[in-house]
């Protein structure tokens, strides 16, 4: 081992030399290989890295098209432009990105004409005051709460997550700590990012909505937000020429769906839209390869058929620059797949001319049933048949389902009409609170001499603060007659019954005149700001005159519902049209219709089958809606609208609604009567117009009786009550001689199970849970009781009847082609079951049917040999009773089975028309001019068979 001290001075300097040439070359090297890469090729290597980014891109596979039985087109798809947005950029620290992208998404928002065609992805909306509000509630809103919060399941949202408001859940997207949108920005910052100087409520819940869709792809950086569908070809040129100053952003081609069959169809076909959440989980946990850029069925055909229609995606990779600009070709990595096209049994010339005809039906059920007095002035009605519809309710209705838009009455730009009308709706409003808030010391004969107008207002107010949750269910019933409001308040304060932390206080302690002089105010101010009793102040205006009819239908004319260029116009105005002969007017030429009044009735359902197989020719559900607002990127203010209409037109009356069937019921008592012995053919009993064998006893819609009942056939041809309640009480009558209530109901039961009333149809769009009977015997074989079933299993069971035993499942799909109309599957009918019944008894139940059409006052000029049943079913003595009819034609070999029911129409007398009508236009047997109107039909309440 050399000894350190040994070295010499002179032997360490040549070799410190030696390694710092070495060093000094190396140097030399790297500024020599660094010169060469950034300044001699720095431009082509420069290039070369900007191509260098390789992106991947879906290409959407078309939806398939949908037919009707003719070939008809029903949905397709139409080339769109859609805006996209990718967050591809890096930055050099996080408030820069997120103004950059605040500021581009603010920008694409500015280039997008159409607000509706923004995608929308937060439930949050904002009123015209500026105001934070969710659009949706439930379990979809707990559901959107817990993928924001970052929960797996909604059990995992503490209380203040789930309590939290539109506002507070917008204030934490706006923060710091998630997208820092700020409502002003400095002229820096304008200039940078090119942001406003402010932003307002609406445009910072649009940006909201960029961000969070694109946050939702940030574990796949390459998949872009789609920010706006279906732009004009001047926004999309607009996005092309600015994409340097918007990185990320870009255009792509995508499909639109498009329906052609109009309002009739809507129920049936259903629409597309986004992938939500839920249904992005549940579709991959089922297989099915989607991203959250999906389209899928929501509804109908669209929903049920989705597997069949959907498109296969493909997949194709290029390179960009930084900047997003392409710099090579697309590869297809995968070729995308149309999906396969429907052909359904539907008829769609059939289906809109039934759905016109259930509509001129129902406005003529309106029009007979309205009265021009005022509700006050008219007498309390006996029974459902008397009810009447007074003037100041057709007034009100238009006000009530929102057709006339009273937010309009107090904006900047309202005309001189929705001026006054607002300010006298203004002085009525601080009148009635007024006498409301003096009125809460009145008790006992005191509060029994207010108004019933107050009165109102006290039931709207006791079940306001319930829902609210302002008032415990603890709490007991307000006794009017022993204490005031005052005092009633003072006692749920005293027992705990009050939700005091709702009420606006700074004081730590309140004694209790406090506590219930806050809790009236809060209640006051809470009732101020509700909609609810702004429509009672409505209501109220009109009753008492100081709102008229005239003024509600000259405002049609100032909000655009009807046209000024009306000449009923210039009628009204110079007072050569009364206003209740105007608004008959309208309603008999549907220019306002039976869905915008949302009167009772309001809606219909009519259905028509094919006995021979079961396919469904027309399924209508009136009102329809608009699906092509609804399919792809939703038209939110009109989904909102459709929701809060009162007529329901995305309820599906034909496969959803349940009532009870009425007297169509009763050839299936027939049956069970005849094939269990309890009767013969010949059977005679004498109707008294009441059958007492039982207690209550049950009366004979005609009150006087028919006198003797000759046959079976002749108590349906005669629909008697007396006579089908007979046979039930044999039926339930043991070798005692003794009546069991329980055998009466077990025998309707099945032999209801035997036409399949106690299952679904098959039906492929949905269907609701048909209910047997399980209490009231007597009542029940004449189709009450508790007998439920939706107008689709009605049906089935008409073409039952109509092809003497064979139940087949109903069906809306013919065959599935791919796109070049090759067969991939046809549609075979499904037996659900034979009823092996003897012929006698199957021709007996035709006969009757028979002769009730021959003598029935509508349907016995018809042109074709038919059989058919009316029924009126009652379900409450304060609303119109339900019409229905079922028949088929012709006799001798039906073609068609035809079920229709509407809604509190009266009686069956009503609804029979609509039958007829059908049968006229299958069979070609009347211009189709002289059917579909487009206006009232007339009907008379005097006509009742059942």
């Amino acid at each position: 081992m050399l000894n350190h001290k040994l070295w010499k001075k002179e032997d360490r300097i040549p070799r410190l030399a030696i390694l710092g040439v070495f060093f000094g070359f190396l140097f030399l090297v790297l500024i020599t290989r660094l010169y060469r890469l950034q300044i001699l090729e720095g431009a082509a290597n420069q290039e070369e890295f900007m191509s260098s980014i390789m992106k991947t891109q879906r290409l959407a596979g078309s939806r398939g098209n949908i037919y009707d039985r003719n070939g008809n087109l029903l949905a397709s798809n139409r080339l769109s432009y859609d805006i996209t947005l990718e967050d591809s950029q890096n930055y050099r620290s996080n408030k820069e990105r997120q103004r950059s992208l605040n500021g581009i998404a603010y920008q694409l928002i500015r280039l997008v004409q159409d607000e509706n065609k923004l995608n929308t992805i937060l439930p949050i909306s904002v009123d015209e005051q500026g105001n934070y509000e969710f659009t949706e509630d439930g379990w979809k809103l707990s559901r959107f709460k817990a993928d924001f919060y970052g929960k797996s399941t909604v059990d995992e949202l503490t209380e203040e997550q789930k309590a939290g408001t539109a506002e507070e859940l917008m204030k934490k997207i706006c923060s710091r700590e998630k997208y820092l949108i700020e409502n002003t920005y400095t002229e820096e910052e304008q200039d940078q990012y090119g942001l406003p100087h402010t932003l307002t409520p609406k445009e910072i819940l649009q940006i909201a909505n960029i961000r969070y869709g694109l946050s939702l792809n940030s574990y796949r950086k390459y998949l872009p937000y789609l920010v706006a569908s279906d732009v004009s070809e001047e926004t999309m040129v607009a996005v092309l020429e600015k994409k340097r100053s918007l990185p990320g952003a870009d255009i792509q081609e995508g499909s639109i769906r498009v329906y052609y069959g109009g309002d009739s169809l809507s129920s049936i076909l259903g629409y597309t839209g986004p992938i939500s959440a839920d249904e992005l989980e549940a579709g991959n946990r089922e297989g099915t390869v989607y991203t959250n850029q999906s389209t899928l069925g929501k509804g109908g055909i669209e929903k049920s058929m989705e597997d069949r229609l959907r498109g296969q995606d493909g997949m194709e990779q290029f390179y960009t620059d930084v900047v997003g600009n392409r710099k090579s070709d697309p590869e297809i990595t995968s070729e995308p797949k149309s999906g396969n096209d429907i052909y359904l049994t539907i008829d769609m010339d059939l289906q809109n001319a039934v759905y016109q005809m259930l509509e001129q039906q129902i406005a003529g059920i309106l029009l007979a049933n309205m009265s021009e007095s005022k509700r006050a002035d008219m007498p309390k009605a006996s029974d459902a048949s008397q009810i009447r519809i007074s003037s100041d309710e057709v007034y009100f209705a238009l006000i009530k389902n929102h057709v006339i838009d009273t937010g309009r009455l107090q904006e900047a730009d309202a005309t001189d009409l929705e001026k006054a009308v607002y300010e006298r709706f203004m002085n009525k409003k601080e009148q009635v609170f007024r006498e409301f808030s003096d009125s809460f010391d009145v008790s006992g004969s005191g509060y029994d001499s207010l108004s019933s107008e107050v009165k109102g207002y006290y039931d709207y107010l006791l079940d306001t603060v319930r829902k609210k949750k302002i008032l415990s269910d603890k709490s007991g019933d307000w006794d009017r007659e022993e204490k005031s409001f005052r005092q009633y308040l003072s006692e749920c304060i005293a027992n705990g019954w009050i939700d005091l932390n709702q009420v606006d206080s700074t004081e730590k302690y309140m004694t209790l005149e406090n506590s219930r002089r806050l809790t009236e105010e809060m209640i006051l101010n809470s009732l101020k700001k509700d909609s609810g009793f702004d429509l009672l102040i409505f209501q109220t205006m009109l009753t008492e005159g100081t709102l008229s009819g005239e003024d509600v239908e000259k405002l049609l004319y100032e909000q655009g519902i009807l046209s000024k260029e009306d000449p009923d116009y210039a009628l009204l105005s110079n007072g050569q049209l009364n206003a209740w002969q105007f608004i008959r007017k309208k309603i008999k030429n549907l220019e306002i219709t039976p869905a915008q009044l949302a009167l009772n009735p309001c809606s219909g359902s009519a259905v028509v089958v094919s006995p021979k197989d079961g396919q469904v020719l027309a399924c209508v559900s009136y009102p329809g809606y608009d699906n092509n607002r609804l399919a792809n990127q939703m038209d939110t203010d009109y989904y909102q609208k459709l929701a809060a209409d009162l007529s329901l037109p995305l309820f599906n009356r034909a496969t959803s609604q349940l009532t009870a069937p009425g007297s169509t019921f009763k050839p299936i008592t027939v049956i069970a009567g005849l094939n269990e012995g309890a009767i013969s053919t010949d059977t005679s009993i004498v109707c008294t117009g009441v059958f007492d064998k039982v207690q209550p006893p049950l009366r004979c819609w005609k009150r006087s009786g028919h006198g003797p009942i000759l046959s079976s056939a002749d108590a349906l041809k005669n629909s008697c009550n007396v006579y089908l309640s007979e046979i039930t009480y044999r039926l339930g009558t043991g070798e005692d001689g003794v009546f069991s209530e329980e055998k009466g109901l077990d025998k309707l039961r099945e032999y209801a199970g035997l036409m399949d009333l106690d299952k679904k149809t098959g039906i492929e769009i949905g269907e609701a849970e048909p209910h047997v009977t399980d209490r009231f015997a007597i009542p029940s074989s004449i189709g009450q009781g508790t007998h439920n079933y939706t107008t689709t299993q009605i049906a089935r069971y008409t073409s039952t009847l109509a092809n003497h035993g064979n139940s087949y499942d109903l069906s809306m799909i013919d065959k599935v082609t791919d796109s070049d109309g090759n067969m991939i599957q046809s549609f075979k009918p499904v037996l659900q079951s034979n009823v092996s019944i003897p012929d006698y008894i199957w021709n007996d139940v035709a006969k009757g049917m028979n002769e009730l059409v021959k003598t029935n006052a509508t349907l016995k000029d018809l042109k074709v040999n038919a059989a058919g049943k009316t029924g009126t079913a009652e379900e409450s003595k304060t609303r119109p009773n339900h019409g229905l009819f079922i028949g088929y034609a012709p006799f001798e070999d039906p073609q068609i089975a035809v079920t229709v029911r509407v809604a509190n129409g009266y009686s069956s007398g009503n609804v029979v028309g609509v039958g007829k009508e059908i049968f006229n236009y299958y069979f070609h047997l009347e211009d189709p001019a002289n059917i579909l109107t487009g206006t009232a039909s007339g009907v008379s309440n005097n006509l009742r068979t059942d």
